[in-house]
């Protein structure tokens, strides 16, 4: 049990408590809730869940819409996420999803930027087995045959070689690139960009393996893991999904 200053149990303020539940179910309500639906669904009574309503609202928190009288986040939470964004470090999110997906699915995985030479792989993470696919830090990927390259082609409005466009709309609307064994005969890749508020892309996530194991393909269970993770990492980044 957590102690006050005084060395005693400490029960915490419960209507604190019970106003962080309020706003729990608001966050979470996916958009403008009102107010009925939203007390039934914190459990308290609508009267109640009125008061503390009109007290987040004063401090920025909570927004009622003046037209329909439903509840949203106010302009508090825009700044909390500012706030809390700049002190993320994003290329270290990457690393450990990287890491993550290497160890799970038994492929290579690395995180890639674009760079003045182009896609340049910066971290690598290995799977936990004797025989795996080396690639190193450092290592530029051409735009045309490697999986890295095409994502950073197909995102970036400038500075990157041109895709031909159907292979660039494609691209973009399986949400990555696939090849099977154009950069290196035998190896397959599958990367897919991670993605700011603007839609810019920001890096890759690469997983490459031998054709035996890894498929160049969007639907495989790997090509699913990589998509979630790099949505995760986006996501943290301000972007959402149109």
């Amino acid at each position: 049990m957590a102690q006050d200053e005084n060395g005693e149990g400490s029960k915490g303020v419960q209507s604190v408590e019970v106003g962080l539940e309020l706003f729990r179910v608001l966050a979470t309500a996916g958009g403008p809730i009102g107010l009925s639906d939203l007390a039934r669904q914190a459990g308290m009574h609508r009267a109640k869940a009125h008061r503390y309503l009109a007290s987040l609202a004063r401090a920025g928190w909570v927004a009622q819409d003046p037209d329909s009288g439903q509840y949203g986040l106010g302009p508090a939470i825009r700044d909390l996420a500012v706030s809390w964004l700049s002190r993320q470090d994003p290329l270290q999110w990457a690393v450990a999803e990287a890491r993550d997906l290497a160890q799970a699915l038994g492929e290579t995985c690395f995180v890639a930027v674009w760079g003045n030479g182009g896609a340049t792989a910066i971290r690598v993470c290995q799977p936990p087995r004797s025989v795996s696919i080396s690639v190193s830090e450092g290592a530029v990927f051409d735009p045309q045959s490697s999986a890295t390259g095409r994502v950073f082609a197909a995102w970036r409005e400038a500075g990157a070689p041109a895709l031909p466009k159907a292979m660039r709309a494609r691209i973009r609307d399986e949400g990555m690139a696939c090849v099977e064994g154009d950069h290196v005969a035998g190896i397959n890749g599958v990367s897919a960009p991670v993605l700011d508020a603007q839609n810019r892309i920001v890096m890759a996530l690469t997983l490459v393996g031998p054709a035996s194991s890894l498929a160049a393909r969007v639907d495989t269970a790997q090509a699913l893991s990589l998509r979630a993770a790099v949505q995760r990492l986006s996501k943290g980044l301000g972007w959402a999904a149109a």
